[in-house]
């Protein structure tokens, strides 16, 4: 991880998350942190048997509790980075614990500092911008399904009916090398971010989302998104954090939700 952050303009972001089981599980391995604060905004999609995947996951989002305030951009970057790497620790040592049983979770994280971001990720949960009426996925998903199309062996069209399509490359846990991407840039008043688990991407694409997205109450659009995904099947957890750029008060951000 080579990105950073630089501290400039004063934005802030005020977040909207919500979860769901979905229509066929019994288990919510997925989960969400938010600190509006620290400009600290993340999703995890756990992987494992049983209680192991929501275990992964949630060893991660304990782990983020731990940032402290940042006094600079570079250290914001490198608190997370360090946080990760100690909880990657922890769901290995507690794989081994359990018998060595496959234990792991995805991350998209999106961190904010100034007027800059950075989105970091391993596995097949997303993070989207919409700016201007326009939507951007600005991470790439590490699948067997995406690699093929990287390939050109398929389509993207081809990918979505592929058998292995959910099979993740990267990981925190699982017994793969932690190797989160990286993708910078600037912040704008007005930006809006959604982060989510593939639960939601499933079911919904992206001309659908970038709808969704055009509401003006984080949310209502998170509530919608998550209705839209079990609407369609709700095969899986699914989980929406909303983060909206702005300059104004709390206050009136709350007012918009």
């Amino acid at each position: 991880m080579t990105a950073r952050l630089k501290a400039q303009d004063n934005l802030h972001g005020f977040a909207v998350g919500l979860t769901d089981v979905g229509r066929m599980r019994q288990e919510n391995q997925d989960t969400f942190f938010i600190d509006e604060d620290l400009g600290v905004y993340a999703v995890m999609d756990g992987a494992g048997g049983m209680n192991d995947g929501a275990r992964a996951s949630g060893l991660v989002r304990e782990a983020l509790t731990g940032i402290s305030n940042p006094t600079s951009a570079e250290n914001l970057f490198d608190q997370f980075e360090n946080h990760v790497i100690r909880a990657k620790d922890q769901i290995e040592r507690a794989a081994e614990h359990a018998n060595g049983a496959g234990m792991g979770t995805t991350i998209a994280a999106l961190l904010t500092y100034g007027s800059h971001f950075v989105c970091l990720w391993a596995g097949d949960s997303r993070v989207y911008r919409f700016r201007n009426g326009r939507l951007e996925q600005l991470t790439t998903d590490h699948t067997e399904a995406q690699d093929l199309v990287d390939k050109r062996v398929l389509t993207p069209e081809e990918a979505k009916k592929y058998p292995r399509r959910h099979v993740i490359t990267r990981a925190i846990g699982s017994g793969l090398d932690l190797e989160l991407d990286a993708v910078s840039g600037n912040l704008r008043s007005s930006d809006r971010f959604m982060l989510c688990s593939d639960g939601l991407t499933g079911h919904l694409d992206d001309a659908v989302i970038e709808t969704f997205l055009m509401n003006s109450a984080a949310k209502a659009t998170a509530k919608g998104l998550i209705d839209g995904a079990l609407e369609s099947g709700g095969s899986d957890n699914v989980t929406v954090v909303i983060v909206d750029i702005d300059q104004s008060s709390s206050s009136q951000a709350e007012d918009r939700k």
